[in-house]
């Protein structure tokens, strides 16, 4: 009996159970895979909503930017970071980014604000520029992208606009 016992422990296995299994594995992963592609996805739309001037106690400019994001999907979007550039009278003066986003819910919006500082080297430059053109409007160009999972394509807004400084 003891004979009977050792020889099923270790009787190898045939190459068609071994097949099957590799086979079954890889059916499992795509299959779980496939499922977070999402086929019947919309892109979310993204929009500028705002872009104010604050009031500042330094020298250093600071602005708001307003967001909103709307969700045309049936389930909700978590939004995992945002990476942004300003750029006043054609020159960049604000870099960031931010992982504090709210959660969209499924067929909703969701609206959000950024602080955004220009940088000392590049405020001065800007200041400089305003006071050699004197213009009656500043024209402003933000460029944003919005990460919504691993999986899906980072959304990319350009929009512009002018402001009265």
């Amino acid at each position: 009996m003891k004979q009977l016992y050792t020889k099923t422990l270790t009787r190898p296995h045939s190459k068609n159970s071994v097949s099957f299994l590799i086979l079954f594995c890889l059916w499992v992963c795509l299959g779980t895979g496939c499922t977070s592609l999402r086929p019947n996805f919309e892109t979310p739309s993204v929009g500028v909503t705002s872009f104010k001037p604050l009031t500042s106690q330094s020298l250093i400019p600071e602005f708001e930017i307003g967001m909103r994001v709307v969700n045309p999907n049936a389930t909700k979007l978590s939004l995992r970071g945002m990476s942004y550039k300003v750029f006043l009278n054609d020159s960049e003066v604000v870099a960031g980014a931010t992982n504090v986003l709210p959660e969209v819910p499924a067929y909703g919006e969701a609206e959000f604000k950024v602080i955004a500082t220009i940088g000392l080297i590049e405020g001065i430059r800007f200041v400089g520029g305003l006071l050699q053109n004197i213009p009656g409007q500043v024209a402003y160009r933000i460029q944003t992208k919005l990460d919504i999972g691993a999986m899906d394509p980072a959304i990319r807004i350009d929009q512009t606009g002018s402001f009265s400084p």
